[in-house]
């Protein structure tokens, strides 16, 4: 049985993240919104992706591909990027488990706040403030070779 009294702090592998980028940021606008009620229905589409670079075990990268879209209005394409490292060495299933259950969630907050403060800045008959509802990851994160990613490679 285990006892988490038992397991010492220097034995404890931690989690570090060390910050989110944004290397993509790509909007179009069809048309200006002359009411703000136009609007709509926001769609909003994330797909995380988790890069391991060979080079380095202990590090990790977590690909977020966002896109908030209203149908004849605005499509807002964003790449996050967020940099993780672990304290300890781990097997790659433990990895695999810390970043399909933290690693996102991690980094979401950084994006909402993101796309929040861009879209405010666009302006009501652009888009105006758009705030993402708190969302919960579930499954497995897909593992991509390279944190190079081009939406139009997938279409």
């Amino acid at each position: 049985m285990f006892n988490a009294d038992q397991m010492s702090e220097a034995n404890q592998v931690k989690l570090r993240f060390q910050g989110v980028e944004f290397p993509i940021v790509n909007f179009k606008s069809q048309r200006p919104i002359t009411n703000g009620s136009e609007k709509g229905i926001i769609n909003v589409d994330i797909k995380p992706k988790v890069f391991y670079p060979k080079e380095a075990p202990e590090k990790f990268s977590i690909i977020q591909e966002v896109t908030v879209a209203a149908e004849g209005l605005f499509e807002l394409y964003i790449v996050a990027v967020g940099s993780f490292s672990f304290s300890g060495h781990l097997d790659q299933d433990t990895k695999d488990r810390f970043v399909n259950m933290n690693a996102t969630a991690i980094m979401f907050p950084y994006i909402r706040s993101f796309i929040t403060t861009l879209t405010a800045n666009l302006g009501e008959t652009v888009t105006g403030a758009i705030v993402i509802p708190p969302k919960f990851f579930r499954g497995e994160v897909q593992k991509v070779d390279s944190l190079i990613t081009n939406k139009d490679s997938e279409q």
